[in-house]
């Protein structure tokens, strides 16, 4: 073979690759049932007004997310009652994943705190925003190693956090809902390590986690 051709070949099949593996899972939603694309373990997630609701504690994952570690998804608040959107980032049929969520619990409706648990809203710390987010905001959820990082972009602006989880969480990606929640604009694609750049780094809890009072 050219080598000359080979060469070329061998870029088009890198860039190929990459194209690929850059985004392995994209859901928007607007359509009228969940279909077979996600599993739901938890709980019972739906399609309504071409966004991703669920009843309370619901947590749920794309099968095409598999080996993906980043997970990007619109977070909504609707009304004023307890709520939080979550998103999973690793195995999350085998309850190791990262449980990453902006949580509404004082009756605004806007985001006032966030919390970097296990599995389905399950241990770990709690802690209270830099400054309140409304609704919408953007998720970004990355895990590289054993560190998660949380970017929350909104109209008041950006907030990073990051947490150490000590162990792998496995890849895979998914969404959670509590109570009228609702998530949209689902993505996922590798790690991004250079992720927890500038993040505030999560050493404890702060506050009570009302979802685990109710």
């Amino acid at each position: 073979m050219n080598r000359t051709f080979a060469i070329g070949l061998a870029a088009f099949a890198s860039a190929a690759l990459c194209a690929s593996g850059a985004m392995a899972a994209k859901d928007d939603f607007d359509r009228a049932s969940l279909g077979s694309k996600w599993v739901v373990p938890y709980g019972n997630l739906y399609i309504n007004n071409n966004q991703l609701q669920g009843d309370t504690g619901s947590l749920g994952y794309h099968k095409k997310s598999s080996g993906d570690s980043t997970v990007i998804a619109t977070a909504y608040t609707n009304g004023s009652d307890l709520e939080y959107a979550a998103v999973a980032v690793g195995d999350i049929a085998g309850g190791t994943n990262a449980f990453v969520k902006l949580q509404a619990q004082d009756g605004t409706g806007n985001f006032t705190n966030g919390a970097f648990y296990t599995g389905n809203n399950g241990s770990g710390y709690f802690f209270v925003l830099d400054s309140p987010v409304p609704s919408p905001a953007i998720m970004t959820v990355s895990v590289c190693g054993t560190v998660a990082t949380l970017k929350i972009k909104s109209a008041a602006g950006s907030q990073k956090y990051s947490y150490d989880y000590g162990a792998s969480v496995g890849t895979g990606g998914g969404l959670g809902t509590y109570g009228n929640a609702s998530l949209d604009n689902y993505k996922s694609k590798a790690a991004a390590c250079t992720a927890a750049v500038g993040a505030k780094m999560i050493k404890s809890s702060q506050g009570k986690d009302l979802s685990h009072t109710q």
